[in-house]
């Protein structure tokens, strides 16, 4: 999922080598308004939607993929 999360940030800043730890805002100088355009594409190509309340603890690429894997596993049990 590292390689699907790196395509997003590349698609939409340009950045293309990233790590686990790598933070949006203080490595890679992200405003608000990118932020929130990382925000769309990761709702459009992991076909959900991110609550602004869950936006703020998406701060790391890590916590990007313990998100999508956490919402993939209540889909697939259906909660």
């Amino acid at each position: 999922m590292l390689h699907l999360v790196e395509d997003i940030v590349s698609e939409v800043t340009g950045v293309n080598k990233l790590t686990m730890d790598t933070e949006f805002v203080n490595d890679l100088a992200l405003n608000s308004m990118d932020v929130a355009n990382l925000v769309c594409a990761f709702e459009e190509k992991f076909d959900t939607d991110i609550p602004m309340k869950d936006v703020r603890n998406l701060m790391q690429v890590r916590d990007v993929i313990h998100y999508m894997q956490k919402r993939e596993q209540m889909s697939d049990t259906g909660i």
